[in-house]
């Protein structure tokens, strides 16, 4: 078996990532070769994303995801990587590349930016008159994803909720919906090799 550590940024990315990780490589692309290790590394979103340019064009943290990277290569013995944070403001087509060039210096792996949070997918799979209810029909245009959340899951908290609703994914639909969440499945399907579904 082959091992796919992944560096998060929330805490409740922590349980949730390694849980839509394992569903998107056992179940939507039908890999057995690789596990995902269940304790990914979490690094704050400084050390993952240039605080020092003022523009939603920010490369990476260089240094810190090449810190975060080493980390879990040499203590979670790691056959490849996957980094993921959320974009909030900032382009994930200008920091994946950078942070996926970064980690691929060094091993196997990739990095992808949620638009515009880990909550945006979730809120993705709910239907679309119950998101235009909730006031978000188009949630990867708005900001405050978990605000919308709370309208349809009452008091919703990542680190209670966040992986019950992950475990609700239905990787396919959200992937149909999200080019965040499909850039998550084509980056794993490259990792381990497998053939990428139709979207």
């Amino acid at each position: 078996m082959r091992r796919l550590v992944c560096i998060v940024e929330g805490k409740g990315e922590v349980a949730a990532i390694p849980n839509l990780c394992t569903r998107i490589l056992r179940q939507y692309l039908g890999d057995i070769a690789w596990i995902v290790d269940q304790d990914p590394i979490r690094q704050p979103r400084g050390k993952l994303v240039d605080g020092t340019r003022k523009s939603p064009l920010r490369l990476c943290h260089a240094e810190g995801v090449r810190r975060a990277v080493l980390l879990a290569r040499q203590t979670r013995k790691a056959d490849a990587v996957l980094v993921l944070c959320d974009a909030d403001a900032d382009c994930p087509a200008t920091w994946g590349p950078d942070a996926a060039r970064v980690v691929k210096e060094l091993m196997s792996g990739d990095a992808v930016m949620a638009v515009c949070e880990y909550e945006t997918w979730l809120l993705l799979n709910f239907a679309e008159d119950a998101l235009r209810r909730a006031g978000a029909p188009m949630p990867e245009s708005i900001r405050g994803a978990k605000e919308v959340l709370r309208r349809l899951v009452p008091g919703y908290l990542p680190t209670t909720h966040q992986l019950s609703e992950t475990r609700r994914i239905d990787i396919a639909l959200v992937r149909r919906r999200s080019d965040s969440l499909d850039k998550l499945v084509r980056a794993l399907a490259t990792i381990s090799g497998m053939p990428l579904p139709d979207r």
